[in-house]
C-alpha cells in the first residue's frame, strides 16, 4: 500500500504542473526536499510501528494521529492531523489523480472527460465498496513493472537526446537560483516560484513529511521499527530522486516545458516527440499509478476517519469518495493542486510538530 500510493500522478503529472508554473528550477527544490524526505519518513515509519494502536476488528492502526495522542498526549492536533488528512486524501490521493487520468486520454484519445470519469468512479466502487479486491491487488503488484517499464521508457528518451541532457541540468540548476524568463508557452517565474511548487510537488510525489507512511508502515506486520525505517527511506529514494527525476529531465530536455501544456499533456507530448509509442505508455503509467494511489489513499483517509471517531460513517464516506473521482476528472487542474497543496501543509505541520518532540525516540530506536 505504501509504495503504490506514494508513486503515481504525482510523478507524471505533478512533476509537469510544476516545471510549467515555476520552470525548471522547480525541479532542484524537489530534489532538495527529498533528501530530507528520506529522514522524515524514516522517522514515521519507526513512530508508526512503535506506537500503533490495535483497532476493534483486529487490525492495527497507526500513524501521526496515534502517536500524536499516545506518544505526546496532544489530542486536539491528533483530531486536526486527521481531519486534514481526510481532505488531504480527497485532493491529492483522489481528485487530482483522476483528473490526470481524464486529461490524458482525453488528450490522447479524445476520451470525454466525464466518461473517463465515471469508469474510474465504478472500478473505485468495486474495489472499496465491492468488495472486488482482486482488481486492487493486481494494479499493485503491477505498480512496480509499470515505475521500470516508465524508468526505461525515460531512460530511452534521454539516450535519444544525450546532447541535450547536460544543457537540461545547467538550466535547472540556473533557474533554481536565478528563476526563468518567458519562453513560448511559459509566462515566466521567479525564484519564489520555483521553490514553491518544487517544494510542494515533491513533498505531494513522495508524501515525506506528510505522514501518510506513518499510517501504512503502521498497519504492517512488523515487530522491527527500524526496518520499516530503511523500508520508508527507499520508497522516497524510488519515487523522487529516480522516477521525477527521470520525469523532469525528459521535460527539460525535449523541450516541452516552454510549450504551454501542463500536468499529463506535457509529459505525453515529451513522450510522443521521441517514441513511437509514447503516448500509449503514458497512457497506462497514468491510469495504473492514478489508479493504486486512489486505493492507496482511500485506506489513508478511512483509517482518518476512524480515528476522529467516525467509524460509523465509514460506508457513505466510501460512497462519497468514488463520486468524488468521478468530479475530479472534469474539474480545472490547477485549483485541485492548490486543494491539495493546502491540506498537505496542515498535515505537515501536525506531522513536523510530532517528529521534532518525538525525535529521541527515533534515535534511540536507529541505534539500537
Amino acid at each position: 500500500t505504501a509504495l503504490s500510493a506514494t508513486i503515481g500522478n504525482g510523478n507524471v503529472a505533478g512533476v509537469a504542473t510544476a516545471i510549467a508554473i515555476g520552470g525548471p528550477g522547480a525541479a532542484f527544490w524537489m530534489w532538495t526536499v527529498s533528501l530530507f524526505g528520506m529522514a522524515t519518513k524514516y522517522a514515521e515509519a519507526v513512530l508508526g510501528v512503535k506506537y500503533r494502536q490495535k483497532a476493534e476488528d483486529g487490525t492495527m492502526l497507526g500513524g501521526p494521529m496515534v502517536y500524536l495522542k499516545e506518544g505526546l498526549g496532544m489530542n486536539r492536533l491528533s483530531l486536526f492531523f486527521a481531519i486534514s488528512a481526510l481532505f488531504g486524501g480527497i485532493g491529492a490521493g483522489n481528485m487530482t489523480q483522476s483528473n490526470s487520468i481524464a486529461l490524458v486520454l482525453f488528450s490522447d484519445f479524445g476520451i470525454p472527460k466525464w466518461f473517463s470519469g465515471l469508469v474510474l468512479a465504478l472500478a473505485l466502487w468495486a474495489v472499496i465498496i465491492g468488495g472486488i479486491h482482486r482488481i486492487g491487488r493486481v494494479a499493485e503488484k503491477l505498480v512496480p513493472s509499470m515505475a521500470l517499464v516508465y524508468v526505461l521508457s525515460c531512460l530511452a528518451i534521454l539516450v535519444v537526446n544525450i546532447t541535450e541532457v547536460p544543457g537540461a541540468f545547467a538550466l535547472i540548476i540556473r533557474s533554481a537560483f536565478s528563476g526563468t524568463a518567458a519562453a513560448g508557452g511559459f509566462a515566466g517565474a521567479n525564484v519564489a516560484r520555483a521553490m514553491a511548487y518544487g517544494f510542494r510537488r515533491g513533498t505531494i510525489s513522495s508524501e515525506a513529511g506528510v505522514g501518510t507512511a506513518a499510517i501504512a508502515h503502521g498497519a504492517s506486520r512488523t515487530t522491527d521499527p527500524h526496518q520499516q525505517g530503511i523500508i520508508g527511506m527507499m520508497g522516497v529514494f524510488i519515487d523522487t530522486m529516480v522516477v521525477s527525476s527521470m520525469t523532469a529531465l525528459v521535460l527539460v530536455s525535449t523541450g516541452v516545458w516552454s510549450s504551454g501544456l501542463i500536468s499529463t499533456e506535457m509529459t505525453s507530448a515529451a513522450f510522443k516527440s521521441v517514441l513511437p509509442f509514447g503516448g500509449a505508455i503514458i497512457v497506462l503509467v497514468s491510469v495504473l499509478f492514478g489508479f493504486t494511489t486512489m486505493v492507496g489513499w482511500a485506506y489513508y483517509c478511512e483509517q482518518s476517519l476512524r480515528h476522529a471517531g467516525g467509524i460509523k460513517l465509514s460506508i457513505p464516506f466510501r460512497w462519497v469518495y468514488c463520486g468524488l473521482a468521478g468530479l475530479g476528472a472534469i474539474f480545472q487542474v490547477k485549483p485541485l493542486w492548490d486543494w491539495a497543496d493546502i491540506f498537505m501543509g496542515f498535515m505537515v505541520f501536525a506531522n513536523l510538530t510530532a517528529l521534532v518532540a518525538l525525535s529521541g525516540e527515533v534515535r534511540k530506536i536507529s541505534r539500537s
